[in-house]
């Protein structure tokens, strides 16, 4: 029996290993004990290795996948060359540099090339042009220079998928007509050397079934032609250009493209609505987007005949009417719905009902209603039904979602016990702008894995409890505008605030080509401006807004130790004592307002080592002694410390506004007296001139800036009080003595 293992391993010619933990150490002991293998794939192992050592012992194979395998190396490679038997090369995603050889021509044998998202670098026309009888060739998002010429593909009968990308690329000049009819043809984020319109030579093609034309910045209509054109097309990405008008189908609602799965063109100029037809003209559709155009009028009640779709992609766009509750009942495969920022009104209840969605984002519309327990059937993994008419308390059963956006509504009473669903940890908490009551429930502090939680805006009270630090990884916590009393919690500095690097998550490299990812925003205030951030930029963001409660008490020194925070406000309090020297220590601020508090004692001098503050405010307090006019500070004018009756602070900014010196006029003795005269009249019209210049020029600098308008006219009104004040203050008690 050992002995048959044995044979059969020998003659064994395909062996696909991928997603395992191999390194390059198996491919030697691989090809010996298997030595007539001729397929291999070895993809999604960390292999590690330089490609010439990889390919020395593997020539004799005619299949080698090693996709995503952390190969290193450069080009002309002389061991690649050498696999004169090789029909199908994947070496795509890894870190290969260098130029591509010419000598591939004679790999006469090969059909299928992926060489994309490596870096490699010049110019690939001369490369493609040799291999003319490659039918799969994939070089996209790679680092090639100049120009690349479609015009080289005009001897490539042999091709049917073609993946080009972020390149620049010139697909009419000079002329050609292909001699291909392609299956799969991306091109997309180039930069279309020809008229932005698209490539003629597609035209020409009739068997299509993918078709990636994204983020080209192509112009003109809405290519209904390509849809008659290619009968067989599963999917169509023509998001991120620049197409206007209406969307028109080709056919009427008899006439089916029972084929199509995908249709992505979000991104674009369209308008007028969404055809009557849509429904029937795709009724196996997985996935439609539509969002980001200025289409407009109820959704048709035809998207219900889409039994298969799975996503449906409206936002931001002009929709109106209610919620297409009964039409998107029949969609039973719905997982993804967005819609937000549109004009939908109505409820959602009869949908919540009939469907089993993991993703809603809703937000920026009319809708109203309550949450009710037919919510808490669903487990999802972004909820965002912000700044909408919902009203009433959230139910007890209400379920955790990884996202959950409630902001901007009328939701009131107490917030729940919120628990995690079976999906992906808690991320994001945005409560904010509510009339929530009572505590935050103890139930928050166990979600260790939150990075942002918004609460501003609400009603809530009582202390903040020690047990908020438990939440260590958070970035992000605004408790502003809120009834928060006693002391700030000292152990804020064993909270994250920037301090641990989130891990980089690249997108889905695996599938270049699908339809973009849609992201909710979250609102942060800082440098004094609301603004508005995807949802996964915040992990790189770090704010703490304690603004506008009834905290009391010092600010504990250990604030000092979140070196990586960009924002801090704790304005708007009761907070006394010295301003912590600690804050030195706040690298990366950019924002520190701890205005109108009883704040005492001197701006501490090491603060001037704080070089990235752009926003800095201390007024309102019982500051004394004299702000600082280094770095940074010798930027903030007046505002920054108003209200500190014994506070000086610098005029380095406010010298601009000092009129020029006049040069003294030096006379000489020696001059006649004529000349004497002469120049007494120049002086006097030189004198004029640069007067009237001077007050032109503070006119319009005034004028035209209302800080420093703001700035004159309070240094003015010092003047004056200091000059006149008693006479003007006589003149007032003589005025009053006088009416009585």
């Amino acid at each position: 029996a050992h002995s048959t293992e044995s044979y059969v391993l020998k003659k064994l010619k395909t062996l696909k290993l991928a997603g395992n933990n191999f390194d390059k150490g198996i491919l030697k002991s691989l090809l010996v004990a298997f030595p007539n293998l001729k397929s291999l794939n070895l993809g999604y192992n960390p292999i590690k290795g330089d490609l010439d050592k990889v390919l020395s012992d593997l020539s004799i194979l005619e299949v080698l996948e090693l996709r995503s395998a952390d190969i290193s190396g450069t080009f002309p490679n002389q061991g690649l060359c050498k696999m004169k038997k090789l029909q199908k090369l994947d070496l795509s995603f890894n870190n290969l540099r260098g130029t591509l050889d010419k000598c591939f021509e004679n790999l006469t044998s090969l059909r299928y090339l992926d060489f994309s998202f490596n870096y490699l670098s010049g110019n690939a026309t001369s490369f493609v042009a040799h291999i003319t009888s490659i039918e799969y060739l994939s070089i996209a998002f790679n680092k090639f220079d100049g120009i690349f010429s479609f015009s080289i593909f005009a001897n490539h009968s042999k091709l049917k998928e073609l993946l080009i990308a972020d390149m620049t690329v010139e697909t009419e000049n000079p002329p050609w007509v292909p001699s291909f009819q392609l299956e799969q043809l991306s091109i997309a984020d180039c930069e279309l050397k020809s008229p932005t319109k698209i490539p003629t030579f597609i035209s020409n093609q009739s068997s299509l079934r993918v078709l990636d034309l994204s983020g080209n910045n192509l112009v003109g209509k809405f290519p209904s032609w390509l849809l008659m054109n290619n009968p067989n097309l599963e999917e169509v990405y023509l998001f991120d250009n620049s197409f206007t008008g209406p969307i028109e189908l080709p056919f009427d609602q008899n006439h089916h493209m029972h084929q199509m799965k995908v249709l992505a063109i979000s991104n674009n100029k369209l308008q007028g609505k969404l055809p009557n037809s849509v429904g029937f003209f795709f009724p196996r559709l997985v996935t439609l987007d539509v969002s980001n155009n200025s289409l407009d009028g109820p959704i048709p009640a035809s998207i219900g005949e889409m039994s298969n779709l799975m996503g449906l992609f409206l936002g931001n766009n002009n929709f109106s009417g209610n919620v297409p509750e009964r039409i998107l009942n029949r969609c039973f495969s719905l997982q993804t719905l967005t819609m937000d920022n549109n004009q939908f009104n109505g409820t959602l209840l009869s949908m919540i009902r009939m469907l089993r969605l993991t993703f809603l984002t809703a937000s920026g519309n009319n809708i109203e209603g309550e949450i009710t327990d037919e919510w808490c059937q669903h487990e999802f993994l972004t909820l965002d039904i912000s700044h909408n008419k919902f009203s009433g308390s959230l139910p007890s059963c209400f379920k955790m979602a990884a996202y959950l956006f409630l902001r901007g509504n009328n939701f009131s009473g107490s917030i729940p016990e919120l628990f995690m669903s079976n999906h992906s940890p808690a991320t994001v908490i945005d409560f904010s702008d509510n009339k929530f009551t009572g505590t935050i429930p103890d139930s928050v502090y166990k979600l260790r894995s939150l990075r942002l939680l918004l609460l501003a805006g609400n009603n809530l009270q009582g202390q903040i409890s020690s047990q908020i630090c438990q939440l260590k990884l958070i970035n992000i916590l605004d408790l502003s505008q809120n009834n928060f009393s006693g002391s700030i919690p000292a152990c804020f500095s064993n909270m994250s605030f920037g301090n641990v690097i989130p891990p980089f998550y690249s997108t889905d490299r695996a599938q270049p080509f699908g339809p973009r990812p849609y992201f909710t925003v979250v609102q942060l205030t800082t440098k004094n401006l609301c603004l508005s951030y995807g949802v996964y930029i915040f992990e790189f963001l770090s704010e703490l807004d304690l603004s506008c409660n009834q905290l009391t008490g010092e600010i504990p020194h250990q604030i000092g130790d979140l070196h990586g925070l960009r924002s801090l406000n704790l304005s708007h309090n009761h907070l006394n004592g010295l301003i912590p020297e600690s804050f030195h220590k706040l690298e990366t601020i950019e924002s520190l307002d701890i205005s109108n508090n009883n704040l005492s004692g001197q701006i501490p001098l090491q603060l001037q080592d704080l070089h990235f503050l752009a926003v800095f405010n201390v007024s309102y307090n019982n500051l004394s002694g004299k702000a600082l006019d280094k770095g940074q500070f010798c930027t903030f004018d007046w505002s920054s410390y108003k209200g500190n009756p014994y506070l000086t602070w610098p005029s380095c900014k406010s010298d601009s506004l000092k009129p020029p010196l006049l040069p003294t006029l030096l006379g000489d003795d020696d001059e006649e007296e004529d000349d004497s005269e002469i120049d007494f009249n120049v002086f006097c019209l030189g004198f004029a001139t640069c007067y009237v210049m001077v007050l032109v020029a503070l006119v319009t600098v005034l004028w035209i800036n209302p800080h420093w308008r703001r700035v004159w006219f309070y240094f003015v009104q010092v003047c004056l009080h200091q000059c006149f004040g008693q006479f003007l203050h006589g003149l007032q008690k003589f005025l009053t003595f006088q009416y009585y």
